[in-house]
């Protein structure tokens, strides 16, 4: 072996890549040009010298923002209901009346940006490219007051080729106009440029954008992989000519193991594909416990000339789906334990934070979960460069289910774009497509989308996500829906447990796993529904009468239930559960002032809920005991308050203030409840055995008043960029570090040497801005969300009555 090239050399900086995130101006509201037709737009080049298009517009009174932006999340919500129930035919959406509620009470609007720019010395031969991650939802790009491109949709990825608008030597200026008035899904969207932007300069001659694609092949018994690459050339020179494309391969230690060389005509104007073989011994699998990660290095030389390199990360490692047994990762067995996410969180909406999105995974796996299913859309590069690195599997899906030109465009980039992440696994083409999952038109649908797929990455299966229901009526078996079905590689089920077993019977051959299915909803720390207040506690036993939807909100032990069944079928690959993290939209089974979900294991500040814990013993490897709810009822003295255990071990005693409420045993999978306890202020104490040993015991305290604050820090471990966010979770504890559940003290944050970029809580009820610094705690808790120089150190100040202030220095 030899020693890897250096990748820092000159020839790298053949194609250059350009952070575009930073110094942009924003205006909420429109302005002309309101259609690329206004004025002489429609027919004339270079016509948009007016309105928000126009070089000479002073927007010194615009806002100064950065991207990823969410120009809709401070915005105020409204309660506005449709006359008539949008929703009621949904199951389990009894109490959302609209899809404006649906979407979390936030009204979509229109927004301008603008960014000036100036190009590098020496690029005036060079091909330039504009990367847009994601916009919601419809825009319009313009560049130099010419049109350079539109796009309608708000969650796949595009770029654009500006280099015939773009000046070489002075300044541009770049224009984008974002419609997010309208709908996709009926959950929170959120609207602008939400995810990042990058410029990327290169040769005429160069690697096509996503045009690498690395597929290898496992010999597991023989600890070797043959990795095939085809790479697609683009041309936009002028002239034909011979070029070489080398690659490289460099193994996750840095070492190269090899490479090869081929010389290919290169017609004008022409894109062409090369297939290239390369045999690795000894090969270092990806794998969840160790995620190891090689590079391909690709560079195309020109007469000697290093025209362009790019560097494509990729996993060595081979799954399969087994229709009796389920999933097998390297030729072991796994059950998918995997979570549904939305993309958005407190603070930022749906503004892509690279800090948050590592920190929401790496919550998610701790607490046991393998898989992360993007809902419903195509999930941003990051994440899934931070699940390569973490190891976790990601399930892939496009927005909608359709083979109209637009949407196949749609699934074409997902494909292209994602296909190299060795966390991918599994591809998705529709989810609950209700008005049509039953249709032979839709069987067409779904051969097209799988065969586009297909074209591009032959290496992973396909699914859709199938309820039973028609948007009429309930169904207790997927019959109906078989000839659509049968041509997926695998069968994905929204939950309809009563069909699983069913269908397995008359599809024996086809892989199944369940692509969405209930976890227990509930309000992080609150044991007492109360809808006034936007709390849910999910073991109220009277959630019937409390909740205006009724027998809607009794749930109790359905997630429970659910992964119970999935875990007892050896043919189900694994489960999904809905969802991992709140989520700003859909509150049922509440109603206002509810408006965020609560059908998370965590809350939407990523603070853990109890079910965290059933999750983390049965999912994880840890011993687990947990018990809830917290000690602290001022005013319940002498009445029953049930407790609750989560845990793994084999039997848990409780006893209250020294006394014995007795030992009961834990069935695999499942939780215990001691009804008849009655409530002292004291401790609660359980003790869990394993084989008659005492192996853990767990202490709640009843909390004493607030004595100080304390703080949990994050930073994102891979700091790439000047710019780093930092997140505080802050606690308010008493005297012994317990924290205080009642504790509801508004705190106001100062940060020194950094930009506070919000602050929010957890609670699905709070309606007060979360982009100012100023919070008041739920539940005893506060987030705060910092950015600040990467070098820089930062001082968080925070101040609240009756406490002292308190100074947090991150470095």
């Amino acid at each position: 072996m030899k020693a890897a090239a250096d990748e820092g050399n000159g020839g790298i900086k053949m194609r250059i890549k350009l952070n575009m995130d930073q110094d942009w101006k924003l205006f909420v509201g429109d302005l002309s040009p309101r259609t690329s037709t206004e004025g002489w737009g429609g027919a004339k080049a270079r016509a948009y010298d007016f309105g928000a298009t126009a070089i000479s517009l002073d927007d010194s009174g615009w806002t100064a923002t950065d991207v990823p932006n969410d120009f809709v999340v401070s915005g105020d919500y409204t309660r506005k209901s449709a006359g008539e129930n949008e929703l009621q035919k949904i199951p389990a959406m009894e109490s959302v009346d609209s899809r404006h509620f649906a979407g979390g009470c936030l009204e979509g609007k229109i927004a301008w940006y603008r960014k000036h720019f100036a190009l590098p010395e020496g690029c005036e031969e060079k091909r330039v490219i504009l990367y847009f991650d994601g916009i919601f939802r419809d825009s319009t790009i313009y560049l130099n007051e010419y049109l350079v491109g539109a796009h309608k949709g708000g969650y796949d990825s595009f770029w654009l080729d500006i280099t015939d608008f773009v000046s070489f030597t002075g300044d541009n200026l770049l224009a984008v106009r974002v419609d997010a008035s309208g709908r996709e899904g009926w959950w929170y969207e959120g609207g602008g440029i939400y995810r990042h932007v990058a410029l990327e300069i290169c040769d005429t001659v160069s690697i096509a954008p996503w045009g690498v694609f690395i597929s290898p092949a496992v010999d597991l018994k023989n600890k070797s992989a043959v990795i095939s690459i085809k790479t697609e050339i683009a041309s936009k020179d002028i002239n034909a000519g011979e070029i070489q494309l080398k690659t490289e391969i460099i193994a996750p230690d840095s070492l190269s193991v090899c490479e090869a060389a081929k010389l290919l005509q290169l017609e004008a104007w022409e894109n062409k594909n090369v297939s290239q073989e390369f045999h690795i011994e000894d090969v270092m699998l990806w794998d969840l416990d160790n995620p190891l990660l090689y590079k391909a290095v690709s560079s195309i030389y020109i007469d000697g000339r290093l025209a362009d390199r790019c560097i494509t990360s990729f996993g060595v490692r081979d799954i399969y789906f087994d229709a009796q047994k389920g999933f097998f990762l390297n030729g072991t067995h796994l059950k998918i334990k995997g979570v549904c996410c939305h993309h958005d969180h407190a603070v930022g909406g749906i503004a892509a934070n690279d800090c948050i999105q590592e920190y929401r995974l790496r919550q998610l796996k701790k607490m046991g979960a393998n898989a992360y299913r993007s809902a419903h859309h195509m999930p941003t590069q990051e994440l899934l460069e931070m699940c390569d690195r973490i190891g976790m599997l990601v399930f892939d899906e496009t927005r909608r289910m359709s083979s109209c030109e637009d949407d196949l465009t749609a699934l074409r980039t997902m494909v292209k774009r994602d296909r190299n992440h060795p966390s991918v696994f599994l591809w998705g083409i529709g989810n609950e497509e209700v008005f049509s999952q039953d249709k032979s038109e839709t069987a067409r649908t779904t051969r097209t989308m799988k065969m586009e797929v297909k074209k591009l990455d032959p290496t992973r299966p396909v699914t859709s996500a199938v309820v039973c229901w028609n948007g009429k009526e309930r169904f207790s078996t997927a019959q109906n829906y078989i000839p659509v079905t049968k041509n997926l590689d695998v069968m994905g089920f929204n939950y309809c447990a009563q069909a699983w077993d069913d269908y397995h019977a008359s599809v024996p051959d086809q892989p199944v796993i369940i692509t969405e299915a209930s976890s227990n909803s509930g309000t992080r720390g609150c044991y007492s529904t109360n809808e006034s207040a936007a709390n849910y506690y999910i073991y109220d036993d009277d959630n019937a009468e409390k909740v205006k939807s009724g027998k809607n909100a009794v749930r109790r032990g359905i997630a429970e239930q659910e992964w119970k069944l999935c875990s007892e079928r050896e043919y189900l690959a694994g489960i999904f559960i809905w969802t991992g993290i709140d989520y700003r939209g859909e509150p049922t089974p509440l109603g206002w002032p509810a408006v965020y979900s609560q059908f998370g294991v965590f809350d939407y500040c990523c603070f853990p809920k109890d079910n965290f814990y059933y999750y983390k013993s049965w999912w994880g490897e840890e011993d687990v005991l947990h018990i809830f709810p917290h000690w602290t009822f001022p005013g319940m003295e002498g009445r029953n308050l049930p407790v609750f255990c989560f845990s793994n071990l084999e039997e848990i005693e409780l006893f209250v203030n020294g006394q014995s409420y007795g030992r009961q045993k834990m069935e695999k999978n499942g939780y215990l409840e001691w009804k008849d306890v009655t409530y002292f202020p004291g401790a609660v104490t359980a003790k869990g055995y394993r084989n008659g040993q005492l192996v853990l015991e767990k202490k709640i305290t009843t909390a004493g008043v607030p004595s100080r604050i304390d703080a949990e820090i994050f930073r994102e471990t891979q700091q790439t960029a000047e710019k780093q966010t930092i997140i505080l979770n802050f606690s308010i504890v008493d005297e012994n570090s317990n924290i205080v559940p009642y504790a509801d003290n508004e705190l106001s944050f100062e940060a020194e040497g950094g930009r506070i970029l919000g602050c929010a809580n957890g609670n699905p009820g709070d309606h007060s801005p979360e982009n100012i610094p100023l919070k008041r705690a739920f539940g005893g808790r506060v987030q705060l969300v910092v950015q600040a120089d990467r070098k820089q150190t930062v001082k968080v100040r925070v101040k609240t009555a009756a406490l002292p202030e308190q100074v947090f220095e991150v470095k």
